[in-house]
């Protein structure tokens, strides 16, 4: 998530970078008002949506998930591999402790513990140090990564490829990527991800990571490490491809109906979320194709129709990780702050997700001017 000069940028990738910021955020606003998953403020119920609510929170929160974090995977690495080529192992994996590891501490100890004792208030019965120490000598702060999951989890690959960069450094050669490479890959993605879900169903978590969501987001950290270490970009980004995105809306989306009506969904049936069945192997299958065909496709797009950089895209750019830093203390509190206001859960939801990305990006803004705590973020 971090960049270099802005000279060395590609203007449409962080556009496509900003973009899943934006995301992440609706994800997170749409999980407080449908009750979809776990979040720090949960006020919806699944129980309490109308058929509408439900079709449109499960397919918007299902098709999010799936390709989101693929597509940062996928983006960082690529500019990790352009990153180290600049530089020693050594020096690589300092910059990424500095620019991946401290604000991940920042989080953990100081982000974490205020959004759990002060916005949330839980363990009110004591101050806030007392909370503190608590959460320090319990060891509650293991596993308090909250959003920035993925910054522990990008630093942790970032080392990985480092180590193995120094220790192979020819790699593996490649020199074109092919429609076959695209759907070997998706099968074979989709085959790990149903055999991790025997065993991490989704729904499912460890500290804070969610492995049943992995195989995805592993297999696009490794296309951008390959796609970067053989200046493939071009290809990939290639304007034919942007028929993966087409194919995973036209095909994937009444295979997400399909996946949902006949496989129970409606009646509270989860047999998706992992298991021995058609319907976990089918949902895997549709994830697998939302993550690498749309995250292609849409790439591809946007080095087609959203190559630019002016002042807007420059904003968006340079905050788009301090919007991702801050956004969950933000939204919880304008969440709790409408608290009593009674409005249908959908419409409620597209307001506080447009009140959060603006406030996000104000402050991250304003944090950005605050020397040094600013030099964190940008």
């Amino acid at each position: 998530m971090n960049k270099e000069t802005h000279k060395n940028r590609l203007a449409y990738l962080d556009n496509v970078r900003s973009l899943v910021i934006i995301l992440v955020i609706t994800i997170h606003s749409a999980v407080t008002y449908s009750g979809f998953g776990g979040w720090y403020y949960v006020e919806g119920s699944p129980r309490k949506l109308s058929v509408f609510g439900m079709i449109f929170f499960g397919l918007l929160q299902s098709f999010l998930q799936a390709w989101t974090m693929g597509a940062l995977f996928f983006i960082s690495a690529y500019f990790a591999t352009k990153a180290l080529a600049k530089r020693t192992s050594y020096n690589f994996v300092k910059e990424r402790l500095f620019r991946l590891g401290l604000p991940l501490l920042i989080y953990v100890f100081i982000i974490s513990p205020i959004i759990m004792f002060v916005i949330r208030g839980f363990y009110s019965k004591n101050i806030f140090w007392g909370n503190y120490i608590l959460f320090l000598t319990k060891f509650l702060w293991i596993g308090a990564t909250g959003p920035l999951w993925f910054v522990q989890v990008l630093l942790i690959l970032c080392i990985i490829y480092a180590i193995l960069k120094k220790c192979f450094s020819n790699g593996i050669k490649f020199e074109n990527i092919t429609a076959k490479n695209i759907i070997f890959t998706i099968l074979i993605t989709t085959i790990i991800a149903f055999l991790v879900r025997l065993v991490f169903p989704v729904g499912s978590s460890f500290y804070n990571l969610q492995f049943s969501y992995f195989t995805s987001y592993i297999v696009m950290f490794i296309a951008g490490i390959l796609i970067g270490e053989n200046n493939l970009l071009e290809k990939i980004t290639d304007e034919k491809n942007i028929q993966w995105l087409k194919i995973s809306l036209f095909i994937g989306i009444p295979l997400w109906f399909f996946i949902m009506l006949l496989g129970g969904a409606l009646k509270g049936q989860s047999y998706f979320n992992g298991g021995f069945n058609w319907q976990s192997f089918a949902f895997a299958l549709w994830e697998s194709l939302t993550a690498i065909g749309f995250s292609i496709g849409l790439i591809a797009l946007f080095k087609k129709k959203v190559n630019m950089d002016n002042k807007f895209t420059g904003i968006m750019r340079d905050n788009a990780f301090g919007m991702y830093f801050f956004h969950a203390p933000i939204l919880i509190s304008i969440s709790l702050m409408l608290k009593h206001w009674i409005i249908n859960p959908v419409l409620k939801f597209v307001v506080v997700t447009i009140i959060a990305s603006v406030i996000c990006l104000v402050f991250s803004f304003l944090i950005r001017k605050i020397k040094p705590i600013g030099i964190v973020f940008k």
